[in-house]
């Protein structure tokens, strides 16, 4: 068996691969929902070959830049991991995983996103990281929040001409993944949260003094008030005025005639979350999407440098492998890969206590909007 990159002309097979391990009956192709893996390029992702040349397992792996404020941190993100049914048992998708870390530290990556938490990923080191709250929008909340009625948002689904305006209210967010306007269009063009819950997405915007205020993109069920994945409907992607977006959602469970409407909202988005609350819409908090892997401490902590005023608060200890001592007014602890995580991006952290008292927790944005893979 042969582990090594893929190269371009390879990522059919590894859609295709994809399909056959996640395909449900009806589901457009992996390859059209991901293209951040699938589409023709310089591929980062690697596969088990047989000696005959047959791709037999498959790990994604994509780069991005996240930019969270002045600090821009190079990660990279796995998923559509697979292994053909035939070849199951043989240990490819942790050998598979250790080449994808590796290939990611080369790369002078400080993070590595995983779109799952199973047992494969924790033993290699990853964690639940973040915080998100999970408001479910009803009818009635939905209801509340379009009162009262005003004429401030004029609400339309997205135009192909809305593009720009799309593109620098997400250009202007932080936390936010770097686009440009085309692949902003790919990405909503792809839809995968929507093909992977058997749904449909829809794109709305508001507009206020004829400029958009605010877009919303959504997954919603094919059919009124079903969902043929027994799931919500999920807001996937928004940004722009807490209050236009929160216009939007309701408009979109009552333009789609939908009972609930689910919305992860990261912590730090503070106004969103309580004009939802204040709507009554229901929330339970947890772990942002997926688990994370620390690729590299030394780029993580220089690349979080420009929002860590008192970086030195945290040293890296070489000769006890991946631990980290924090210290603040002459106290010391001690921290596993975990418990940093937790200090820089959890703001409910049991940790905050021995940090600085300036030190703000680190945002990340959601990971299963657009650029989920």
């Amino acid at each position: 068996m042969k582990i090594r990159l893929l190269n371009s002309n390879e990522l059919q097979q590894a859609a295709d691969l994809s399909d056959l391990v996640f395909g449900k009956p009806g589901q457009p192709s992996m390859g059209k929902s991901f293209p951040a893996l699938f589409h023709p390029g310089v591929s980062h992702s690697y596969g088990a070959f047989t000696d005959e040349g047959e791709l037999v397992a498959f790990m994604g792996l994509a780069p991005d830049v996240v930019r969270i404020g002045e600090a821009r941190l190079n990660v990279f993100s796995i998923g559509s991991v697979c292994t053909h049914p035939d070849f199951r048992g043989q240990n490819l998708a942790s050998t598979l995983l250790a080449e994808c870390m590796d290939h990611a530290r080369r790369s002078g990556a400080s993070l590595v996103f995983v779109s799952g938490g199973r047992s494969l990923y924790r033993r290699a080191g990853c964690y639940d990281f973040g915080r998100v709250h999970y408001a479910m929008l009803d009818r009635s909340s939905a209801a509340a929040l379009l009162q009262p009625d005003t004429d401030e948002w004029s609400i339309s689904p997205m135009r192909p001409e809305d593009t720009f305006g799309i593109s620098a209210i997400l250009s202007g967010a932080s936390p936010a993944y770097e686009q440009g306007p085309a692949q902003l269009l790919t990405l909503l063009g792809s839809s995968a949260i929507a093909d992977i819950t058997m749904m449909r997405q829809e794109t709305l915007t508001a507009r206020k003094d004829g400029a958009i205020a605010a877009f919303l993109a959504a997954a919603v069920p094919t059919a009124p008030e079903s969902s043929t994945s027994g799931e919500p409907a999920k807001a996937v992607e928004w940004g722009g005025h807490p209050q236009a977006v929160a216009r939007l959602l309701a408009e979109m469970l009552q333009r789609h005639r939908i009972q609930r409407l689910e919305v992860p909202v990261p912590w730090q988005e503070q106004a969103l979350l309580k004009l939802l609350q204040q709507a009554g819409a229901a929330v339970q908090s947890g772990p942002n999407s997926g688990t994370v892997w620390i690729a590299d401490a030394h780029s993580l902590l220089t690349q979080c440098s420009p929002l860590l005023k008192w970086q030195s608060f945290i040293r890296i200890d070489e000769a006890g492998g991946r631990s980290y001592t924090v210290t603040n007014k002459g106290q010391e602890l001690v921290l596993d890969d975990s418990g940093l995580l937790s200090l820089l991006f959890d703001p409910e952290s049991p940790h905050l206590a021995e940090a600085p008292e300036d030190f703000c927790t680190i945002p990340l944005p959601y990971l299963s909007g657009l650029h989920y893979i």
